[in-house]
């Protein structure tokens, strides 16, 4: 019996011109597209990170790797709780899914057994099309924790959404990613390791003035941090006119351009 996520997924109709959006917990989200495109991005299904670094996972993962039905999954750099070297073997097993990532990323889908074809390299300023998915790749700072690490602009039936992936705030540096104006921005938020704080990504919201923003990349482990309703505060403040939103594990939202 699929998991309630995989079903929904798999049944939704997205109208014409819209985006539904899942959130995995953490960094992970699911995009689905009109056109039926499935796009994960950064999902972490396992229990890799406390296996190898003690850190428990705070929220389960609404769908498990084996009930993955994608045609693209991105990882934004290879810490493990954005590349799950755990699950995404399990996801490999369906020979449609391509993966993309920056170099470091590709070297573990390559360990994985994952095929050279269906590996995707990204590098900042990189634009990819693939089958009705965009990708532009944008800058992240995730300092010497993850040299490599990128943002990505994924557009999908017209709608572009910017995942920063992790980094540290640096506006001057965002500037091409801002310039592509998405409809839709997902910044992390939890303020450790080098990443955005909610301030920063309120600082963030400001900038790229997106139609909406969603918070991600806080409360899985305790070492994490993040305050979500610090972040919808000040995004209320420096950003009136963005529609903020926390999501829970496995929540939908239905995105349409206004």
């Amino acid at each position: 019996m699929p998991s309630a996520l995989a079903n929904a997924i798999e049944t939704e109709q997205v109208p014409q011109g819209d985006l539904a959006i899942y959130w995995l917990s953490q960094a992970g989200f699911v995009f689905k597209s009109s056109s039926g495109k499935v796009v994960y991005i950064d999902p972490y299904f396992s229990d890799v990170v406390e296996r190898l670094f003690g850190f428990k996972r705070m929220m389960p993962c609404p769908i498990p790797a084996e009930e993955v039905n994608a045609d693209l999954l991105i990882c934004t750099h290879e810490h493990l709780d954005h590349l799950d070297i755990d699950a995404l073997p399990v996801v490999a097993k369906d020979p449609r899914v391509r993966f993309a990532g920056p170099i470091e990323c590709v070297k573990e889908f390559k360990k994985m057994g994952i095929s050279e074809e269906r590996c995707i390299l990204l590098e900042e300023g990189k634009e990819i099309q693939l089958d009705g998915i965009r990708m532009n790749v944008v800058f992240a700072d995730h300092g010497e924790l993850a040299p490599d690490a990128v943002g990505v602009v994924v557009e999908m039936d017209n709608v572009k959404v910017y995942h920063t992936g992790d980094t540290a705030y640096r506006p001057a540096e965002f500037e091409p990613a801002i310039k592509m104006q998405p409809h839709m921005l997902l910044p992390c938020i939890n303020g450790r390791y080098g990443n955005l704080n909610a301030h920063e990504a309120a600082l963030l919201t400001q900038l790229v003035n997106p139609q909406v923003v969603i918070a991600s990349h806080f409360w899985m482990f305790v070492e994490h941090n993040g305050d979500p309703a610090g972040f919808l505060e000040d995004c209320s403040k420096l950003a009136p006119a963005v529609r903020s939103i926390v999501m829970k594990p496995g929540e939908r939202f239905l995105f349409h351009k206004g």
